[in-house]
């Protein structure tokens, strides 16, 4: 059956990826694509973050706004603190600038249990109402299938890439509540090596190390349930995404499917505003636009921008090796046989002399160089 209501998918400009518009043969509300109008002047508060029953990614991201489209400044310094409906309180730790965690040392996100945020910024107070942590309902199960895509470049010519296409079954037990709320964002995390310089010309080389990609696909697009919607028990076979086969699939690579159990003010902000401008890939990073919340001021007059959120998560992996793609990888960051020839050209323990003459990609050196490195996942 298909949804009454008529909407519109965003497709993730990202080479790799190509979001299907099948999530339209579901019955769920999708999100429409809206040009957000930013007329931002700059000097509001903008606080965004979350507390889960996940030990990840309980956060909350401070920043100032600045003039329109232009990114905010991050607020350090801050007091922050949850509490909980015990009146239990946690303050946040500041690790990178205007990003504070939660350590879970006295507060962690329990299902049926209340929280609030209360932040001081220099003296200047701002917080939300307490809102209840719900447990997630749907169960989710998902699948791959391996294929073959054919395009066509823009001279007319014929091309075929290996796929892989990703399908999710959505279980939804019959005792549902009358209302109920979900989001789900994807990610996929994989890991790649660095690579190992002959000895004899560069004995100061870095050791070979292993390095821990985090893509969040979910950045751009968010996808939301309206149990107002639909009243069947399950979801079955949507097909999610088609990812291009490339060499990240060459060791362990995980597909994350996040699913959020929210609330009915969570679902209508994010339903609102139905596609975001997001600076760094997550939707709890600073965004830059005129987007209120439920994060209020002290001071009645003043605009405060964000929203924090109490969630319950559950997340659903996928994981595939190269013994499930009948494809042979070529490592770039290999060097070996007639591949060391080009690399003593350079001068003798010359390492970085590699990367100003373009021989070697910076990540073939360090962790650092690989966009989106993270620390090792504790599922890894």
């Amino acid at each position: 059956m298909r949804n009454k209501l008529s909407c519109r998918l965003s497709i993730l400009q990202k080479p790799a990826y190509r979001l299907l518009l099948l999530l339209l043969l579901v019955t769920f509300a999708c999100s429409e694509v809206i040009e957000l109008e930013d007329n931002t002047v700059g000097g509001q508060v903008i606080i965004y973050g979350r507390i889960s029953n996940s030990t990840e990614a309980n956060e909350v991201i401070i920043s100032r706004a600045r003039q329109a489209s232009t990114a905010p400044t991050p607020i350090e310094e801050a007091t922050v603190k949850i509490i909980d409906d015990n009146g239990l309180e946690e303050f946040l730790v500041e690790g990178e600038p205007g990003h504070y965690v939660l350590e879970r040392n006295i507060i962690s996100g329990e299902p049926g249990r209340s929280y609030r945020l209360e932040v001081n910024i220099h003296g200047d107070v701002y917080f939300t109402d307490f809102q209840e942590l719900l447990p997630v309902i749907s169960q989710d199960e998902m699948r791959y299938e391996i294929g073959v895509e054919r395009n066509i470049t823009s001279t007319g010519a014929a091309v075929e890439e290996d796929v892989v296409r990703l399908f999710v079954n959505s279980d939804l037990p019959s005792d549902l509540p009358e209302k109920f709320f979900i989001r789900w964002e994807m990610e996929e995390v994989y890991s790649v090596l660095t690579g190992v310089l002959p000895a004899f010309w560069f004995p100061g080389a870095p050791n070979q190390s292993q390095c821990y990609v985090t893509y969040k696909l979910g950045a751009e697009e968010i996808f939301l349930l309206d149990g107002r919607d639909i009243r069947r028990s399950d979801l079955r076979n949507r097909e999610l995404i088609t990812r291009r086969i490339d060499r990240s699939f060459a060791n362990k690579h995980y597909f994350n499917l996040i699913q959020s159990r929210v609330s009915e003010e969570n679902f209508d902000y994010w339903e609102r505003v139905r596609t975001l401008t997001i600076t760094n890939g997550s939707i709890f990073d600073s965004v830059v636009g005129p987007l209120k919340g439920n994060v209020k001021s002290e001071d009645p007059g003043e605009e405060v921008f964000g929203f924090f959120e109490v969630i319950g998560i559950d997340t659903a992996r996928l994981l595939m090796t190269n013994n499930d793609i009948p494809i042979f990888f070529e490592d770039p960051c290999n060097f070996q046989g007639d591949k060391i020839v080009p690399l003593l050209t350079v001068p003798f323990g010359c390492v970085q002399c590699l990367i100003q003459q373009k021989l070697v990609d910076p990540g073939c050196l360090s962790c650092a160089a690989v966009p989106n490195n993270g620390p090792r996942p504790g599922y890894f």
